[in-house]
């Protein structure tokens, strides 16, 4: 009896044994745990880059000048006219800083995904309504244009007067307009206020990770 005993605690032993040993091999070292810490930092981190562009602009200016002159002599005239053309051009190289910003130096985030990570949602809230704001001034200017296509068309189709042509013209225009001006722009948020975001949301990272603070 006391035998069997003893052989089944020396079974059970050596099957807790069999069964831990993986578990202790899975179990990272604190230098392996460093190194996932530091990937998955790298992985997840924020990041402000700037991109310079240069634009050529040209413009092309154009002065016209009509001189005419009668020379009368009895029941004789003469007249003479002189047209003279001159035209400009300017040059000029603009630098333009464009920026953006990166999730693990890879994905690029829009405003509103860079504000919904961080969690500033009365930010988000605030260029949301802008946005929107935005998207109806161009759904207005939509329906002018739309308007005036068929205010030009129906003024040819029924060989009305100029009015409603001219009407329709300048429905066309003014729907231009408000599409332009109300583009969606690339940021509504300043780089500034990006950057120090960036800043606080990366030092909340390493410190989850347990990692530096000076660590880029």
């Amino acid at each position: 009896m006391y035998y069997n005993f003893i052989m089944r605690k020396t079974i059970i032993a050596f099957l807790t044994v069999c069964l831990l040993a993986p578990l202790s091999l899975a179990i990272d070292s604190p230098a392996d745990q460093a190194y996932i810490n530091l990937l998955s930092y790298r992985h997840n981190k924020l990041e402000l880059v700037t991109k310079k562009r240069l634009i050529d602009e040209k413009r092309n200016y154009s002065d016209t000048d009509i001189d005419s002159t009668t020379l009368s002599w009895e029941a004789y005239s003469n007249t003479s006219t002189n047209i003279s053309t001159n035209s400009y051009s300017r040059s000029e190289v603009k630098e333009i800083n464009d920026w953006y910003i990166y999730l693990g130096g890879i994905g690029e985030l829009s405003d509103w995904d860079f504000l919904q990570l961080i969690g500033e949602q009365q930010e988000l809230a605030r260029i949301t309504a802008l946005e929107d704001g935005k998207v109806r001034m161009r759904t207005i200017g939509n329906v002018f244009i739309g308007g005036g296509v068929l205010a030009m068309l129906g003024a040819v189709a029924l060989s009305s007067g100029s009015s409603l042509a001219t009407g329709g013209a300048l429905g066309m225009t003014a729907g231009f307009f408000l599409s332009a001006f109300n583009l969606t722009p690339a940021h509504y948020i300043r780089p500034e206020y990006a950057q120090a975001k960036i800043d606080q949301y990366n030092i909340a990272l390493k410190r989850k990770l347990n990692l530096p603070l000076n660590l880029d």
